[in-house]
Order: C-alpha cells, then sequence, then structure tokens
C-alpha cells in the first residue's frame, strides 16, 4: 500500500518594519498559507508549516506558521561581507527543516512568496500523478501588479493571471534528498543559490528534476530586484556555486542533456567571463551598482 504524500513547508522569516515592503508581503504570504493549509487539511493532507529562524527572530513567526527549529549560523561567520546582512546559508535552512519533520516532502519558499488557495491540494497531486516517485520540481511564480498590500485584498489577488517569471524560488522535493545537496556555503537573499539548488537537486535525483510554469500556484507581489545590488553576496554565492559544481563534477557523470549541465552552459558559466567579472569590478564602484539596479528598474529586467 503506498503511504499519502506528507508535506512540511520551511520557511525563514525575519522581523522587518510592519509597513515595509517586506512587511506587507509577509502578512499577506502568512495569510496565503493559513488559508491553503486549511483547504488542504479539508481534502485530508497533511501539511506542517515550519517556520527555521536565528535567536530572537522568533516574534517574526506568525500562524499557521509554528517555530520548528534555530540556525546557529550566518553568511557573516562563513565572510564578513558589507553592508552586514545576517543572511542564513540555504544548506542550514534545509536541514534543520527536514529534522524537524517526520513528512516524506520538503517544501522551500521565499517568504515574499504567497500562495493559492489549493496550493497543497495541487502538489500532492503532481507528486502522486504527474512525475514519477521521488521527481523534485520547481514551481514559477506569476508577478501580480505592486499595488496590492493588504489580506483584505487576497481574493482579488487569487484571480489574477500575474506575469510569469522564470526564477526559482518555490521547491518541492522529497525530505531525504537533504543531505545529499552540495549547497556549499550559499547564502539565501542574493543571486545564484536557488539555480544551485535545482541543479544539485537534479543531481542527486538522478537528474530528473522538472520546472512547472503551467499552474499559477504562487504569486508575488511586484517584481523589485534591490537585492541585484548587493555585490558581494552575489559574489559570495557565485564563488560557493562553482565549487559546488566542481565537487559535484569530480563525484557524478553528469550527462549533458540533463537540467544541470544545461544551466551550468547558459547561467554558471557566463558568470565566470572576463567581461562578467569586470562588471561586478564596476559595481563595487560606489555609485554604479545603485545606477545599475536603477537602469534595471527602469528596463523592466529581473536579473
Amino acid at each position: 500500500m503506498t503511504m499519502p504524500t506528507t508535506f512540511c513547508h520551511v520557511i525563514n522569516p525575519f522581523p522587518c518594519p510592519e509597513n515595509s515592503e517586506h512587511g506587507i508581503a509577509s502578512r499577506i504570504t502568512y495569510e496565503s498559507l493559513r488559508v491553503a493549509a486549511e483547504e488542504a487539511r479539508k481534502q485530508g493532507i497533511r501539511v506542517e508549516i515550519h517556520a527555521i529562524v536565528l535567536p530572537g527572530d522568533e516574534i517574526a513567526i506568525k500562524g499557521p506558521a509554528t517555530l520548528a527549529g534555530y540556525l546557529d549560523r550566518t553568511v557573516q561567520d562563513i565572510r564578513p561581507m558589507s553592508p552586514k546582512r545576517p543572511f542564513p546559508l540555504i544548506a542550514d535552512i534545509l536541514r534543520v527543516g527536514a529534522e524537524s519533520s517526520e513528512c516524506g516532502y520538503l517544501i522551500f519558499t521565499n517568504m515574499d512568496i504567497a500562495v493559492q488557495p489549493n496550493f497543497y491540494v495541487a502538489l500532492n497531486e503532481i507528486v502522486e500523478k504527474r512525475f514519477e516517485p521521488g521527481t523534485p520540481f520547481t514551481i514559477y511564480r506569476r508577478n501580480i501588479s505592486s499595488h496590492y498590500d493588504s489580506i483584505e485584498q487576497l481574493p482579488e489577488m487569487y484571480r489574477q493571471p500575474g506575469q510569469i517569471a522564470y526564477g526559482y524560488d518555490c521547491f518541492v522535493f522529497p525530505k531525504s534528498y537533504v543531505p545529499q545537496l552540495d549547497l556549499g556555503n550559499c547564502c539565501i537573499g542574493a543571486a545564484h543559490f536557488d539555480y544551485l539548488l535545482f541543479i544539485a537537486l537534479d543531481a542527486v535525483s538522478g537528474f530528473r528534476a522538472q520546472r512547472i510554469n503551467d499552474l499559477p500556484l504562487t504569486f508575488h507581489i511586484g517584481n523589485d530586484i534591490a537585492w541585484s545590488s548587493q555585490i558581494d553576496y552575489i559574489e559570495h554565492n557565485l564563488m560557493e556555486s562553482l565549487a559546488a559544481i566542481r565537487r559535484m563534477r569530480g563525484n557524478l557523470d553528469i550527462p549533458q542533456d540533463s537540467n544541470f549541465a544545461r544551466m551550468e552552459r547558459a547561467h554558471f558559466l557566463p558568470n565566470t567571463r572576463i567581461d562578467s567579472r569586470l562588471l561586478r569590478k564596476l559595481k563595487r564602484v560606489p555609485g554604479i551598482g545603485q545606477l545599475a539596479l536603477t537602469v534595471k528598474r527602469w528596463l523592466g529586467r529581473s536579473h
């Protein structure tokens, strides 16, 4: 008899001003999780929502999430950078999240990702009927208008088709994969960690990772890219990712047609070119990084 699929949704909340962009997004995220968890309960689907935080950040946890574990370091303990940001390591979040639950599948989303009411019900359908057992997958979000700012507007947000965003901010995979993932010391809050997580999941699953872009299950308010100006953290994650890729290549035979190989060619290797390295150095010049961010916003670019 096949055991029913069970989910542990891991999030990493942190304190912020209530009326800040992140504060607004977090409130909407929590309410969307509550609605989705209630719908899952009605359908008999077991879902736990576990908050993994730094000591002192417990105030950021709101229902339906529960405190499930603490992190004992940040990227600053690995490599002090400026401006100083206590970004956790993605490997630590997933490890503590896995240790906190007996569920079969982990879900990881960023704190600014809200979900549709049928989110967990649809994930259950995907795991049990769409893919073969053990397949990890990511779900592309929709970006909706930035004018939404309250949980009372959620019914309207649910109806918005939004614009598909080809990023990686919602991962679903067997919990048993966590100890096998090589994520180096990549931190969340900056580029590259999400791409590395996707190809690491591809590797440990026997190169079976999938992307889903036909189901509007998650959404994000607006599409600000302030993170793209934090060049020290981006550079750190890139170096950690390249080192992890080298280790994985040393241990595995990587098929050329795999998601791993394709993403290495399309995303990581271009960032090692001399022109890319020079551009990142240029962004360290005072004022240039902020100027580049302003131009990207004007052009509507997300990267």
